[in-house]
């Protein structure tokens, strides 16, 4: 199945009416949003890589056409076009893993009107949901001082291709880890996990549950403690390790999912230590976010590992991003629109980071500052690979780093200085002047 008819069908009606009118005039669609969510003080930006797949691999197969033909609403010259249809343009892009901001455009799509403005619908679809993720995701890695990070949201995400790209985003934003084993497959992302309530409840007690687990997985010991009663749960898990430690092998952690998880965390690091299991690793799920992480933390709880599910997989306090793709340029002009609350600048952009603050500029204006929009599409053709999943990852640790820590705070609203450059506003007053004039002819 091939992902050209994954549109809306205004897409291709207006492709079809630009077509028959002769209007074939290069266009530049920029991707942005104008404002942040209001729980949020920067974006991660995420999903390049499936917008490149997309676009170098589009084509419209045999069936494509045929459900077009039943739909009786294009001519048949249409459907012999889109036969041949291939992307031609050109595609500007930030890299995967850079945190951005209000009126920063993060992916610019140069081509004929009619090609450009097809491809409206699948990008910002792609992009929507991995930036969402890795935007959520980075919030709680910002107050995860260094503890482990794993994504166990795959059966609460909403649907299959949402789990996949939740791990993929939340391995981006600083997690380690993902319990989704396609994902680990699709994208070499290491997998873990332990066992559910339901092996612990399906034997007798739950130390015959605990020696069962062990006796197949020795060199994998995590124990769920808390289906029954925490610390009777974590005494018995202490007794299986002696055992176990007899055999060779270390009890590698213990999970808790339930209860006072603070309390029931240092109960558990003096019950493990006091028995020689210093080592032993500390782990925690159910219900997490960065305010219950930076809670647990900031309390003392000596948690190793967080296995982060609904509220992350979901981004559940902020379920989407305003994203929007506007043209603004046509035939080597400047556009914009000019609705009230919807203000956009004309003219294709460039992107400068300073070590404080940001800069958008005219595309060919001459600004100090590091160049965030690359060529990654040139008149069809790939410019070069992309990164691999782990030098994004390392490309969002290292932007990350160097944000301003009012940024990352995840309590208060702080507004990053991005600048709008001379040029630009003088562009924006001259456009906007031009339109008003044609408008009143």
């Amino acid at each position: 199945m091939t992902e050209a008819l994954l549109t809306d069908l205004y897409e291709l009606t207006m492709m079809c009416a630009y077509l028959d009118n002769g209007k074939a005039e290069t266009a530049s669609f920029e991707l942005f949003t104008r404002v942040l969510p209001e729980r949020r003080n920067y974006l991660v930006y995420a999903g390049l890589q499936d917008v490149v797949d997309y676009l170098e691999n589009f084509s419209f197969s045999k069936d494509d056409i045929d459900y077009l033909n039943s739909l009786n609403l294009f001519p048949d010259w249409f459907l012999d076009f889109l036969k041949e249809f291939r992307f031609t343009g050109n595609l500007y892009s930030m890299d995967e893993g850079t945190p951005f901001f209000p009126h920063e455009p993060v992916l610019r799509v140069e081509a004929p009107i009619y090609e450009a403005q097809l491809f409206e619908t699948a990008i910002l679809n792609m992009t929507h949901i991995s930036t969402l993720i890795a935007s959520k995701a980075a919030r709680v890695y910002s107050v995860s001082r260094g503890k482990v990070l794993s994504d166990f949201s795959l059966r609460r995400t909403h649907g299959k291709d949402a789990g996949i790209k939740v791990a993929r985003s939340t391995y981006i934003a600083g997690f380690s880890s993902t319990s989704n084993v396609l994902a680990g497959k699709l994208y070499g992302i290491p997998v873990v996990g332990t066992v559910a309530h339901s092996f612990i409840m399906s034997f007798e007690t739950e130390e015959e549950a605990f020696r069962a687990y062990l006796k197949t997985f020795p060199d994998r010991s995590i124990l769920l403690v808390d289906t029954y009663d925490t610390v009777k749960g974590i005494e018995k898990a202490i007794e299986v390790a002696l055992e176990l430690k007899e055999k060779g092998y270390t009890l590698r952690g213990i999970r808790l999912d339930s209860g006072n998880i603070l309390e029931l965390s240092k109960l558990a690091r003096k019950m493990l230590d006091k028995n020689g299991f210093k080592e032993t690793k500390i782990i925690v799920s159910g219900g997490l976010d960065e305010y219950k992480v930076d809670e647990l933390l900031s309390s003392g709880a000596p948690i190793d590992i967080f296995g982060i599910g609904t509220k992350v997989g979901t981004s559940s306090d902020s379920p989407y991003v305003d994203f929007v793709y506007k043209l603004v340029e046509l035939g080597g002009k400047p556009v914009m629109k000019t609705s009230s609350g919807k203000r956009m600048y004309p003219g294709k952009k460039q992107v400068y980071r300073f070590e404080s603050f940001d800069r958008v500029t005219v595309w060919d204006e001459k600004s100090g500052g590091r160049p965030l929009l690359k060529p990654i599409f040139l008149n069809g053709n790939r410019t070069g690979r992309l990164p691999s999943l782990n030098e994004v990852r390392e490309q969002f640790l290292s932007e990350f780093e160097m944000l301003d820590k009012r940024v990352k705070n995840i309590y208060e609203k702080y507004v990053y200085p991005v600048e709008i450059s001379d040029g630009l506003r003088k562009l924006y007053n001259s456009t906007y002047k031009e339109i008003e004039e044609q408008e009143w002819k």
